[in-house]
């Protein structure tokens, strides 16, 4: 399962392309089809929302000192780090990472 916060006013697209064929598959029938037919037939993704504790904020502060980003910037990398997972952003301010942060570049 992986660890999702959302930022700002970009929507993530945690489906790709499976998405993108099952959408393209009802729009030539009967129109788009609705946020609860797409659900029913992808499933819940694999997200789940976690608490902004004091001890999260303390190390996402340290974060933002050491690389020098914004605050919810450094909240997102703290979590990676703290999960031990990839960050996937098409953000260019997490390149202040370095080379070593594992992270996934989106287009933008």
């Amino acid at each position: 399962m992986g660890v999702v916060v959302k930022i700002g006013s970009q929507n993530p697209r945690p489906f790709g392309c499976a998405q993108g064929r099952l959408c393209r598959k009802k729009r030539d029938k009967d129109g788009p089809p609705s946020g609860v037919e797409m659900s029913e037939r992808v499933g819940q993704p694999p997200i789940r929302l976690v608490d902004a504790t004091s001890q999260r904020a303390v190390h996402a502060a340290n974060v933002k000192a050491k690389y020098k980003l914004y605050y919810v910037d450094s909240f997102a990398a703290a979590l990676a780090i703290e999960y031990k997972a990839t960050l996937v952003t098409s953000d260019s301010d997490f390149r202040k990472l370095g080379h070593g942060f594992p992270v996934v570049w989106l287009k933008a």
